[in-house]
């Protein structure tokens, strides 16, 4: 075990270099010394889900440690199970104080601070990092350095900060956590302005203005306004000092949304929407509120509430279950924490991990209250996400949840705060997502389905439900190609919504309550009441209550239960699929729902896993993946790709029914070839059955499907083309592997037979009799294949077998032969056969040679039946 050390009191460097040393060494761990700053605490509350760090009572006594890498420190701190000569990494930016032992290694540089040191490694080896990381690194360079103010700076700071700031890292975060220090009259001033602050709930943001009065100037007040800020955690800070000649106003903002530059420009000044200025004369103090307040409520776009990042419909647990009985339900499920309620009110929060710890411990009898972290921090929806961010730090809990009159609605998470956090801070130039609009959907759908979909939306409305678009088609709708395979999901009762759409506007409804789904198929009825054609609406909708679902084994059908949108996505194959549109609430309508950065993946043209187990789960996803990638032309990326190949044995657990339909499905898509050149490459075929290939030749053969069998036949012809080239007792076996009819499989055993006759029926002068022999029988198919395997000279054989030799019948039959007086029996199967092949072969050109050739026949018959 490899670990990652650096002293306790930890600032920012401190924790900064731990997060660069083990992105250079991931297989390292990084652990938190036990105390560390408290604006470091305050911000790894926040964003410890996102970062690599561990607390030294998470390591386990059984790993043997083997190196440290210690990080801004010169001395190993105190952490049980270090052996006293353990080969030792020390990276640090101060001057070496000590003599070095033999097993330590020394790596450090004049610099201002230790992690500028690790990020110059990280350049080189062009190691990329997220905008959290990049930010905490920032943060560990600022903080050493004074914000490259401090004497210690060097050049090196300033090239590794700015390389940050390429990778994505936030100042505005680097800003909330770093205090700038103020002079003696700036002090003073900042005082002054902290005793008269006034709060202004504007659309969700607190808005601060204060005031101060001052008998001579006071330099840098745009310091004082811009920790004033800090200090009170505001959206916006409008600073107004009244100076003997005029009014100073210095404003500061955190949000695009609350364009201070305006509010400036307004009062005679000037400046841009975050920061701006203006000297103002002959205006009172109260005036200029007034003006700054009337101006801001025009002008402020709402801020982000709790109700639009949260997840709705928790799952929750009661205070007085016990543990050992819960353990398996949270861990299907796999969220980190849960609100526990008692009567109904939030009265702790349970973790995962605590849980787990009180299993590890034997501790099975105890109940959820002996474990949960006690508290009764929630939040409203309408709370705003500084609230968010101001409880997880007060009550260090990861998942806070979100109630209304004391009724539990939801839950939100340090995920969702993160997340929010990357939209608001994206790492990259933030790219203007494409826009789906009624337009847009009328244009690639049609004014039938976009009349559809509105409908539904505006009954959903009326009903105060939410209701998102999901599946494939929004991934269509984004790339502009058609599907009208139209799948609905409620936050709420989706049976009850689709029979009230059923009684508003006809049609049929067809429900499974066990799964909360319903279809609403079409009628005329419902054209009608719609004002459109039936023949322009698909057949039906489906309707889905949101659900998440676990698996109770590998490759078992899920078990269901009631969640929301972001759990019910959660469920999705690949990220290209998670995304839905809302079309209600009104005020959302058309608005991409993206948890998993799908778009981002639809832009790279990725077909990427959403976690780790899918295709354990559900093993049929692996045929799935390559379905995509195939229509979509994209590529499988390389992690789901790795995935992939650890899980292929798990396709032998699934039964046939459901690889058959996954492959038929692939093979319904346009030149189908090339996905199952892709199942071959990937050894998915040999996976489901060992004798299961498909080489390279047969490419060709699929587009000669293409141009020779007519198109309701390709399905089962591309089968044939699967199947047919391997071994009678392979196409068997993988036959019934698949569950074929044995119709079907014998048709395909045919067209195998037929290719190994391929010499007899492509000689160019052969016996017809031989030819019709081996083709009687053979069904349709297997001889429309012969377009497509075989020769030219055994197709045209085959084609006047079609066409003449197959019509070609002796006059007599088993009547004629009785009346001759022959006992019915085998030979007269033999005697009609004969004639037959006579006539085939031009033996017999005549009724009269015919009636020669059949006197003989039947008096070699009776003389044979009377020896």
């Amino acid at each position: 075990m490899k670990l990652i050390l650096t002293h306790n009191n930890a600032d920012f460097d401190a924790v900064a270099s731990m997060l660069a040393a083990h992105k250079l060494t991931p297989d390292a761990v990084a652990v938190l010394p036990p105390r560390q700053l408290q604006s470091v605490t305050h911000f790894l509350t926040l964003y410890h889900s996102a970062l690599p760090f561990i607390q030294i009572d998470e390591m386990s006594a059984r790993n043997t440690i083997e190196h440290v890498t210690l990080t801004d420190a010169q001395t190993v701190p105190d952490v049980y199970g270090i052996p006293d000569e353990v080969p030792t990494l020390i990276i640090e930016h101060h001057e070496l104080e000590r003599k070095l032992r033999p097993h330590e290694t020394w790596a450090g540089e004049d610099t201002g601070a230790a992690t500028t040191l690790l990020v110059e490694q990280m350049q080189q080896r062009h190691i990329t990092l997220t905008a959290l990381e990049a930010t905490l690194m920032m943060l560990g360079i600022y903080a050493d350095t004074g914000m490259m103010t401090y004497g210690n700076t060097t050049s090196r700071d300033i090239s590794a900060a700015a390389w940050l700031l390429d990778q994505g890292a936030s100042l505005d975060t680097v800003r909330k956590f770093m205090m700038t220090p103020l002079g003696d009259d700036q002090q003073r001033l900042l005082e002054r302005l902290l005793a008269t602050q006034e709060h202004y709930q504007i659309v969700g943001y607190d808005i601060v203005i204060s005031t101060a009065t001052a008998d001579k100037m006071i330099s840098e007040i745009n310091a004082v306004a811009t920790q004033l800020r800090d200090m009170l955690d505001a959206a916006a800070l409008f600073v107004l000092v009244e100076l003997p000649s005029h009014t100073q106003l210095v404003a500061r903002s955190r949000h695009d949304n609350i364009d201070v530059g305006q509010v400036a420009q307004l009062l005679g000044g000037g400046g841009h929407t975050r920061a701006a200025a203006a000297a103002i004369y002959n205006k009172s103090l109260a005036d200029i509120k007034q003006t700054i307040r009337e101006n801001l409520l025009e002008t402020v776009a709402p801020a982000k509430r709790i109700r639009e990042i949260m997840s709705q419909g928790a799952q929750s647990v009661q205070v007085d279950e016990a543990i050992s009985s819960l353990l398996p339900r949270l861990r299907r499920i796999g969220h980190e924490g849960y609100p526990v309620l008692a009567d109904g009110n939030v009265v702790g929060l349970l973790t995962l991990r605590d849980a787990n710890r009180a299993i590890e411990h034997e501790l099975a009898d105890v109940r959820v209250h002996d474990v949960m972290q006690a508290g009764n921090y929630s939040l409203r929806p309408d709370d705003s996400v500084s609230d968010l961010e101001q409880i997880m730090v007060k009550s260090g809990w990861g998942q806070i949840p979100v109630v209304d009159d004391s009724k539990l609605l939801g839950i939100v998470t340090r995920t969702d705060l993160i997340q929010y956090w990357a939209q608001t801070h994206p790492q990259m130039p933030k790219v203007v997502q494409p826009i789906v609009s009624a337009d847009g959907v009328q244009q690639i759908l049609g004014i039938s389905i976009l009349k559809v979909i509105e409908t539904i939306g505006s009954q959903a409305q009326q009903q105060k439900l939410r209701v998102y678009i999901v599946g494939g088609i929004v991934r269509d709708l984004l790339l502009k190609r058609a599907n009208i395979d139209i799948d609905f999901v409620i936050e709420g009762d989706a049976i009850q919504f689709a029979e009230h759409m059923q009684l508003a506007f006809g049609g049929e409804i067809y429900s499974y309550r066990p799964f909360g789904t319903a279809k609403w198929h079409f009628s005329q009825d419902t054209a009608d009441a719609l004002g459109v054609s039936l023949s322009d609406l698909p057949h039906h909708v489906d309707f889905a209550s949101a659900r998440n679902e676990y698996y109770v084994h590998p490759t078992a059908l899920p078990t269901v239960y009631s969640a929301n949108i972001k759990l019910d996505l959660t469920r999705r194959d690949f990220t290209i699929n998670t995304l839905a549109l809302q079309i209600s609430p009104a005020s959302q309508m058309w608005q991409i729902v993206d948890y998993f950065s799908g778009m981002d993946d639809l832009e790279k043209k990725l077909i990427r896993v959403l976690h780790s187990l899918s295709f354990v789960d559900d093993p049929t996803r692996i045929l799935r993946a390559v379905r995509f990638a195939h229509r979509l032309q994209f590529t499988i990326e390389p992690r789901t790709r790795e995935l992939i190949d650890i899980a292929l044995p798990m396709l032998r657990r699934i039964t046939g029914e459901r690889v058959r339909n996954e492959i038929s499905l692939l093979l319904a898509e346009k030149s189908p070839e090339y996905g199952i050149r892709q199942l071959q490459r990937m050894g998915i075929l040999k996976a489901i059955h060992t004798g299961f290939e498909a080489p390279e030749h047969l490419i060709g053969l699929y587009k000669r499907v293409r141009e020779y069998i007519a198109e309701p036949l390709w399905h089962d012809a591309y089968w044939h083309v699967l199947l047919s080239h391997l071994a009678e007792d392979q196409i068997r076996a993988i036959g019934e592997r698949l569950l074929f009819g044995q119709p079907f499989i014998e048709g395909v055993v045919a067209t195998h037979r037929l290719c190994y006759h391929m010499p007899q029926l492509s000689e160019p002068s052969p016996k017809v009799s031989e030819i019709v022999a081996l083709l009687d029988g053979v069904p349709e198919l297997s001889l429309e294949m012969a377009n497509v395997l075989m020769s030219e000279p055994a197709i045209e054989h085959i084609k006047q077998y079609r066409q003449t030799w197959q019509h070609i019948k002796p006059i007599a039959n088993g009547n004629t032969l009785k009346s001759l007086g022959l006992e019915p029996g085998p030979q007269y199967r033999e005697i009609l056969s004969a004639l037959r092949n006579a006539w085939l072969d031009g033996d017999v050109t005549d009724d009269a040679e015919e009636q020669v050739l059949l006197e003989k026949l039947v008096k070699e018959a009776q003389r044979h039946g009377t020896e």
